[in-house]
């Protein structure tokens, strides 16, 4: 596995010199305690190629684990796991409770996409209960979250026990047979957390998975401009079917048989999008949607795809509450009607 962004040994000579420079920095103003973890963790990189096997002869399994308006994935090989995002502050647990009816008490490592709640905010619930060495996070400086459930994550990623990575474009890392590949951003640095998010792409056998967390349009067109191959048989439809993200060109670029959204039924924000839906209904996609199955996995070998659950409809997230909204209300007659 690739590490991403690493500290390199240096000579004790070197490091009383950095610890000098360090200290005169951070008195005089010059650089701030976030400019020095950046630093930190931009110097030594440490990569290799890692090329994804062609050909694959057991399976992967990618669980899109349903945590309401929120994403989490866990991917499995070969008794390998790692886990992309940890639903929010309070349904941390219910990945966790999952995890564990699957008998995994051990994760080779967890990305969480970008800080924001219904991303990370279960990241430390989770770092408490299944054990983990490895997090791979974006590196956003302090001060544009302020959360506090952010704020308690930093202070735990700071015990030694943690190896955090802030990986950057082009780094790779294994899971068994099973390749992530980090596609974005190509360049951000400014003040939208969701273009913070790290984007996956995923290779087992012939198989792609793209993972889009929050990465919105801006995101989708330096991807598209960078030249990377983005084919891939599914798609994690960005921001839970929001009109921020899912262009056509990124869509059209990808081609997906499947898309996978992740949200809750009745969001405040009616996710997923009319427009979105439309532009995957016009494409013949498949959709996969937690706030129509609940929990979907996807069950993958070297040259097929298969789910658990039947494909989902391409309402938007308004018109699906709408529907199951007559539906109970329907039931509620009928079970009224024969009990009075």
């Amino acid at each position: 596995m690739t590490n991403g962004n690493r500290q390199r040994n240096q000579s004790p000579i070197l490091k009383v010199i950095a610890a000098i420079i360090i200290i005169i920095g951070l008195a005089t103003g010059i650089f701030t305690y976030d400019d020095i973890v950046q630093y930190l963790n931009s110097s030594g990189t440490n990569t290799e190629s890692v090329q994804a096997p062609e050909n694959v002869t057991g399976t992967l399994e990618v669980a899109m684990i349903d945590v309401g308006q929120a994403d989490s994935f866990l991917i499995s090989q070969d008794g390998h796991y790692a886990l992309i995002d940890f639903g929010t502050v309070s349904t941390g647990k219910d990945v966790v409770s999952y995890l564990q009816e699957k008998g995994i008490t051990n994760l080779d490592f967890v990305i969480g996409t970008h800080p924001h709640d219904d991303h990370m905010g279960g990241m430390e619930k989770v770092l408490g209960e299944i054990e983990t060495s490895r997090v791979i996070i974006p590196n956003v400086k302090s001060s544009l979250v302020t959360a506090n459930w952010y704020i308690s994550l930093r202070k735990e990623l700071k015990k030694s026990k943690y190896e955090v990575i802030y990986p950057k474009l082009g780094d790779t890392f294994t899971l068994g047979e099973a390749t992530l590949k980090v596609i974005g951003p190509v360049d951000y640095s400014g003040s939208n957390i969701n273009n913070y998010s790290i984007v996956i792409k995923l290779t087992y056998g012939t198989q792609d998975i793209i993972f889009t967390g929050d990465a919105e349009a801006e995101i989708e067109k330096q991807i598209l401009d960078s030249g990377e191959l983005i084919d891939a048989e599914v798609l994690k439809v960005g921001h839970h079917g929001s009109d921020t993200s899912n262009t056509e060109e990124w869509i059209d670029a990808i081609s997906p048989d499947y898309a996978l959204i992740s949200c809750k039924l009745g969001n405040k924000y009616n996710h997923p999008i009319k427009s979105t839906m439309n532009t995957l209904k016009s494409r013949k996609i498949i959709v996969y949607r937690t706030d129509e199955s609940g929990t979907v996995v996807m069950t993958i070998t070297q040259d097929n795809i298969s789910f658990d659950k039947k494909p989902g409809d391409y309402l938007s997230g308004e018109e699906l509450e709408k529907r199951s909204s007559k539906w109970f209300a329907t039931f509620l007659f009928v079970v009224t009607q024969k009990t009075g």
